[in-house]
């Protein structure tokens, strides 16, 4: 019976690092432009994409693609995951799990237990964005600057879904840590709502906001229960409101998608509103 040994990504690398506040390892997976060899002294704006076990080879496949266009820049793309473990589908589960706790800003109760249906496991933990961010701040963003050429005044935070909630989470703990944040179906319905809190809060000690956002949703999406795609328009409408100084703020709504069929095209524009001319 023939091995699985899978497939590679051309012009990758692997990190591992566990976090000083967790129990668990990540995988830092990165992809280097095609002309990272060739330009020795050139500096490449670094998508840091979450959930890599979904969606790294997609993003560092789209990105490399786009820039053939001529109007986008090449990259460098990080993405955060967990290593693999037995089969795709265990290695999938595992991921869902820890992005659970990984990706959500604090405790939800009634999330855990619509997870723990889901994944059908006796318990699943939220809460962990914090510790998440911090690893981000002190860990992964010091390794890939100090080992790559990696443009610190051109960092992108890209994900979906809860992915999606922990940029928005990022942007308004720490606005200053991305240039660009890319928050594709993100999880507004989170803890009734937390995210606005959140942009309450940091609307009450700030007139500005300097950086580039980008909101997704699909259109099918307002036919789940959370009612994802008019939540988005929602938020999407009192951000504009503040009439923050220096934010570049850009919404779509993707038709015929739904949630995961809409992150490929949400990936896409995002990323061409953040970082092509």
């Amino acid at each position: 019976m023939p091995v699985n040994r899978g497939a590679s990504i051309a012009s990758s690398r692997i990190h591992t690092l566990k976090p000083h506040s967790t129990d668990h390892t990540h995988t830092i997976s990165v992809a280097l432009p095609a002309s990272y060899l060739s330009k020795p002294k050139k500096l490449y704006p670094t998508i840091y994409l979450l959930d890599a076990n979904f969606h790294f080879g997609m993003v560092a496949d789209m990105t490399r693609h786009m820039t053939l266009d001529e109007d986008f820049p090449e990259t460098l793309v990080v993405g955060l995951g967990y290593p693999p473990r037995g089969s795709l589908q265990s290695t999938f589960d595992r991921a869902f799990l820890l992005r659970s706790r990984d990706l959500t800003p604090s405790r939800d109760p009634a999330a855990e237990k619509m997870l723990s249906k889901w994944l059908k496991l006796k318990s699943v933990k939220t809460g962990g964005a914090q510790s998440m961010l911090s690893f981000l701040k002190s860990q992964v963003i010091p390794l890939i600057e100090s080992r790559y050429r990696s443009d610190s005044s051109r960092r992108v935070l890209v994900g979906h879904s809860f992915g999606g909630l922990f940029a928005l989470y990022a942007l308004f703990m720490d606005h200053r840590l991305f240039k660009g944040y890319v928050a594709a179906n993100p999880s507004l319905w989170y803890s009734d709502g937390e995210v606005f809190r959140y942009e309450a809060e940091y609307a009450s000690h700030h007139k500005s906001l300097p950086v580039k956002l980008f909101l997704a949703a699909g259109e099918l999406e307002e036919d789940w229960k959370y009612q994802m795609t008019s939540t988005l328009i929602r938020f999407a409408g009192r951000v504009r409101d503040r009439r923050y100084r220096a934010l570049s703020l850009t919404t779509l709504v993707i038709p015929n998608c739904a949630h995961c069929a809409s992150t490929a095209p949400a990936y896409g524009a995002g990323l061409h509103a953040i970082l092509g001319r």
